[in-house]
């Protein structure tokens, strides 16, 4: 008797919610579509009943097959699928429906594929080895120590210290720190600066 107590109650609450939907049409309605989609008048085009919108349905429009005719940056779309996952619509009309999830990319995509390589190509092509996928900021970035005198793999040199009249006040002004014939090479960063704090200079206390 319960059971069917319960049974009947399930109905008329569906049933009830059906007609307040039916009355209120614009509760059912998500939103308006984006600028790119602003033509498309059927529903049925994007959904599927009781399912909602499919990476099938994408496809009836969006198709990549030639990778050839892909510009570089989104060439990764070849794969067809996890459209989902980067796109969504009913923002408004001037809302920006995609964003990128790098999770779905394959690990052997190069980030420099789509991404400009600040860093010139001094660090290589794996990114990843200390930028993150979620959050591109370096968490706990140490800066070398001093003994690996490299500073110039990441340190471009300044155009001021190519020129010959630098120099002459530096050698000017810790004349007894260095001699004129003991320049240190403009690679030579460690010779003059200090890791933690690149202001800091060695000869500071001869100034």
């Amino acid at each position: 008797m319960k059971k069917k107590i319960v049974n009947i109650a399930g109905i008329i609450l569906i049933l009830g919610f059906s007609v307040w939907l039916w009355a209120h049409e614009p509760a059912s309605q998500p939103g308006k579509l984006s600028s790119a989609h602003d033509h498309i008048a059927d529903c049925n085009t994007c959904h599927i009943p009781w399912q909602g919108v499919t990476d099938q349905k994408c496809r009836q429009c969006h198709y990549f097959d030639n990778v050839a005719m892909l510009k570089p940056q989104i060439r990764f779309h070849e794969a067809q699928k996890h459209c989902l996952a980067c796109h969504s619509e009913h923002k408004g009309y001037g809302a920006d429906i995609s964003r990128v999830d790098h999770q779905l990319f394959n690990e052997d995509l190069s980030c420099t594929e789509c991404h400009f390589d600040p860093h010139e190509g001094k660090f290589g092509e794996n990114c990843r080895a200390c930028h993150g996928i979620q959050s591109w900021n370096i968490q706990g970035f140490r800066h070398p120590p001093r003994e690996d005198k490299e500073c110039f793999r990441c340190h471009s040199v300044p155009n001021s210290h190519q020129d010959p009249s630098f120099w002459d006040k530096i050698l000017e002004r810790h004349q007894k720190a260095i001699s004129r014939k003991d320049r240190p090479p403009v690679k030579e960063c460690w010779r003059c600066h200090i890791t933690h704090k690149w202001g800091h200079l060695v000869m500071e206390e001869n100034s």
